[in-house]
C-alpha cells in the first residue's frame, strides 16, 4: 500500500527543516510505502534554498516541486494530481505528526478496505506552553464504519483535512478539489462540503496523532486581507454542486454560515454589511426552513436569526451606462 503525503508550502523558512526531519521520521511496516510530495508555492523567504540544501534527492520517498505562487488550493491539487498512492493525505508544513502517523493509518485500511476517509478522532494544539486536545469525538463512533447521516456530528466540527487520509481513486473519481483561491483562504472548509456531498465510507480511529501548531504568521490569523477569496469559495462551491444536480444545499448553506460568523466574531472590523451583502448572495432560498441533521435548537436558531439579517441587505443597485 502506498500512501501519497502532499505537503503545500509557503514561506516556511522556521518551520521547513523540521517538517522534513518529521516526515522522514515516519515508519512503514512491510507492505507499506510512503510518498512526500512537497510544492513549494512560489515561496519568496529561504524555504527553497533550505529544501535544496537537506539531501533529500537521496531519499526516494521525497519530490520537490517549485511553482509560481498559486495559492493553498492550487498546491493541493496539484499535489494530489502528481500524486500515485492508493491513498492520499495532506500534511501542515508547521505542524507535527507522531512517527506512526501514516503506518497507523494504513494498518485501519487494511482491515477497512471500504473506507474512504480515514481519520483519527481529534488532535491536538499547541499554543505557546499551552497543549491541549481539540474536536475529540467520543470513542463509541470509532473504530467502525461511518456514512454521511450515521453519526451526522462528525460534520460539525473542525475541518481538519490534514488529520488523516482519502481514497485517491474516491476523490479523483467524484471531481472533488480544493478551491483554487489566492492564498491560503481557507479552501479546506469547501473542500469538506464537496466531501460531505458525495457521501464517502468513513473510519475514525480511536487515537490522537497530530498536533496544530499555533503561530502568529497562520492564515486564520490574516483573513482582513483574503475576505474576498473566502467570498470566491463558496461561489465555486456553489456552483460545483449546481453542476451536479445537487438540490439539497442544507449542508452548504449551514457550512457557509457558520464560517461567516465565526469570521465576523474573530474580526470585529470587518466590513459586516460587506459581509452580509455576500451571505445573502450565496444563501439558498429554502434555507431557512431546511436544515441539515446536525444542527441543535440553538443553532437553528442563530442561522435562522443570521439569515434574516443577511437578508436585509439589498443588492447594491445596477449602474446604468449613459
Amino acid at each position: 500500500m502506498l500512501v501519497s503525503v502532499v505537503v503545500p508550502i509557503y514561506n516556511m523558512e522556521k518551520f521547513i527543516y523540521l517538517t522534513v526531519t518529521c516526515l522522514k521520521n515516519q515508519i512503514c511496516k512491510d507492505g507499506q510505502q510512503l510518498e512526500f510530495i512537497l510544492i513549494n508555492d512560489g515561496s519568496t523567504d529561504r524555504t527553497f534554498e533550505i529544501l535544496n540544501s537537506l539531501g533529500l534527492e537521496s531519499d526516494s520517498r521525497f519530490r520537490i516541486i517549485s511553482i509560481d505562487n498559486r495559492g493553498y488550493g492550487h498546491a493541493c491539487n496539484l499535489g494530489v494530481e502528481m500524486s500515485s498512492g492508493d491513498y492520499v493525505s495532506i500534511f501542515e508544513p508547521d505542524d507535527q505528526i507522531d512517527n506512526d502517523f501514516y503506518s497507523t493509518l494504513m494498518d485501519y485500511a487494511e482491515k477497512f478496505p471500504e473506507a474512504d476517509l480515514l481519520r483519527y478522532r481529534g488532535l491536538l494544539q499547541i499554543s505557546g506552553n499551552t497543549k491541549k486536545t481539540l474536536y475529540s469525538w467520543k470513542s463509541e463512533i470509532t473504530n467502525r464504519l461511518l456514512d454521511v447521516l450515521s453519526n451526522p456530528h462528525i460534520w460539525k466540527s473542525h475541518t481538519s483535512v490534514f488529520n488523516g487520509m482519502y481514497r485517491r481513486n474516491f476523490i479523483v473519481d467524484n471531481g472533488i478539489k480544493f478551491c483554487e483561491t489566492p492564498l491560503a483562504s481557507y479552501q479546506d472548509v469547501t473542500f469538506m462540503v464537496s466531501l460531505y456531498y458525495v457521501k464517502p465510507k468513513i473510519l475514525i480511529i480511536d487515537d490522537v496523532k497530530y498536533t496544530y501548531v499555533c503561530h502568529e504568521a497562520q492564515s486564520v490569523k490574516c483573513v482582513s486581507d483574503r475576505i474576498q477569496y473566502v467570498f470566491q469559495n463558496w461561489i465555486e462551491e456553489k456552483k460545483w454542486l449546481v453542476e451536479r444536480g445537487i438540490v439539497d444545499f442544507s449542508f452548504f448553506n449551514y457550512r457557509m454560515v457558520k464560517q461567516y460568523q465565526s469570521i465576523l466574531k474573530k474580526n470585529p472590523n470587518l466590513d459586516r454589511e460587506m459581509i452580509m451583502r455576500s451571505v445573502r448572495r450565496l444563501l439558498n432560498n429554502r434555507c431557512i426552513k431546511k436544515f441539515p441533521p446536525i444542527v441543535t435548537l440553538k443553532e437553528r436558531f442563530s442561522w435562522y436569526y443570521f439569515s434574516l439579517k443577511a437578508r436585509r441587505f439589498r443588492r447594491s443597485p445596477r449602474r446604468h451606462s449613459s
